[in-house]
């Protein structure tokens, strides 16, 4: 009898642990999750989680295999279902609304692990394996790949970048209403692309250089940093390191570590964002053309925009989704995890993001003629895609060499068609 009772009660504190784990780490983040903690939140001993698990990283799978692996496959499986128009898209659809609006779910946790598997061995170990085997049951296939297992790809990994940016605040409902018509007309297109695959590289280099060397130094240091091992195991000591000077020098220009961190992302999520959808975007040559916004397909500003996005898919293929791409790609996704559970990091991002996404639709309505508020959701579009498709490859290295021409070639087609229609 009491062999059996030690066996009950064992087993309800395995599931109080799970249940207490996944909300600290919807709290806290994979780095911050610790044995004491979780321990107190359930009213255990620590002996009680360490006969459980051996260490936090161990906590982290059994978090994953018990608690987020099954919901975040069948999020992923339904995604697949917006592939094709009519009722099974409309239905899809409402599901995937609804996990995004449910904050506490076991979706932003799960994302959060995505993002931290890569760099913790253990969690790797069980992640990795899983998300490649859910791909391959759901017909993704190996680069080079089909056009119909691009296409499966590139709608998981805009489902899951739909799911970080509604985990950091950044995806609200009245946001798809305004992209939907552009991303149906990327999903719909069966059309073989017409543009040429995108040849040779287009680096964006996130090297801050404000001219204060010593700040400067520091803050690129810090990027090095936390895309090797995240925001929360970037110790003042490692930063100060990293950039060649003592740690009093940090502190004489920072008070605090958290002085730095809001510096750090302030100016390389300025700096990355805006890079990577504007500015660096439109050569020196583009056509000006009378001003106004366009009016026909004739009007040469249409085949300067056409280059641009050839540049972003460019940028897309050949840099942040590639192997020599990994280090800014990881930094991007260390911030991102960072702002799911630091207001200060959201914060930035949200003042990046924003930024970033208002000067790109400006931009491109100025130089070639679109109208802004038929850029904005293609900006807003290629802004989520990139966020999945980084952590796709992260988790699978499916993703270097996918076609990505047939998402920007369809954006461009809707931008300007859209703007003729309104327009002539």
């Amino acid at each position: 009898m009491n062999q059996g009772r030690r066996r009950s009660d064992a087993a309800r504190n395995d599931e109080l642990l799970l249940d207490v784990g996944v909300e600290l780490l919807r709290e806290k983040g994979p780095d911050r999750l610790g044995a004491l903690e979780l321990a107190r939140s359930a009213e255990l001993t620590t002996g009680a989680v360490y006969s459980r698990y051996e260490n936090t990283e161990e906590i982290l799978v059994g978090l994953w295999q018990h608690r987020l692996s099954g919901p975040m496959r069948a999020y992923i499986e339904t995604s697949l279902k917006t592939l094709d128009p009519g009722p099974q898209r409309n239905e899809a659809q409402m599901i995937i609304a609804r996990a995004l609006a449910n904050p506490a779910g076991p979706l932003t946790p799960g994302i959060s692990l995505m993002i931290a598997a890569p760099r913790i061995p253990e969690l790797a170990e069980v992640v990795i394996p899983d998300v490649n085997s859910w791909l391959a049951e759901l017909g993704v296939e190996q680069q080079p790949a089909s056009p119909e297992s691009d296409r499966r790809l590139l709608t998981i990994g805009f489902v899951l970048g739909c799911l970080y940016f509604a985990a950091v605040d950044l995806f609200e409902p009245e946001k798809w209403e305004v992209m939907k018509p552009a991303a149906h007309m990327v999903l719909d297109r069966r059309a073989e692309p017409t543009w040429s695959r995108p040849e040779g590289e287009l680096h964006l280099d996130a090297t801050i250089d404000t001219g204060d060397a010593i700040r400067d130094a520091l803050v690129n240091a810090a990027a090095r940093v936390i895309s090797r091992g995240g925001v929360e195991r970037a110790t003042t000591q490692r930063i100060a390191r990293a950039a060649g000077l003592p740690t009093s020098a940090l502190f004489a220009e920072y008070r605090t570590r958290q002085a730095l961190f809001s510096d750090v992302a302030t100016k390389l999520l300025n700096n990355l964002y805006k890079g990577s959808r504007s500015d660096k975007l439109i050569g020196p040559n583009v056509p000006r053309g009378e001003g106004g916004h366009i009016r026909s397909r004739d009007d040469a500003r249409v085949s300067a925009y056409e280059e641009s996005l050839k540049a972003q898919a460019m940028i897309a293929n050949r840099t942040l989704l590639a192997p020599v791409g990994r280090e800014q790609r990881r930094l991007r996704l260390e911030f991102h995890l960072a702002a799911i559970h630091d207001a200060d990091m959201r914060r930035a991002l949200h003042i990046a993001d924003t930024d970033a996404n208002e000067h790109a639709s400006r931009l491109f309505e100025s130089v070639f003629g679109l109208d802004m508020n038929v850029v904005r959701p293609g900006v807003e579009i290629l802004r989520i895609l990139a966020q999945g498709m980084m952590l796709l490859e992260e988790c699978t290295g499916l993703v270097d060499g996918i076609d990505t021409r047939v998402v920007f070639e369809s954006l461009c087609d809707y931008a300007v068609s859209e703007t003729i229609r309104r327009h002539a």
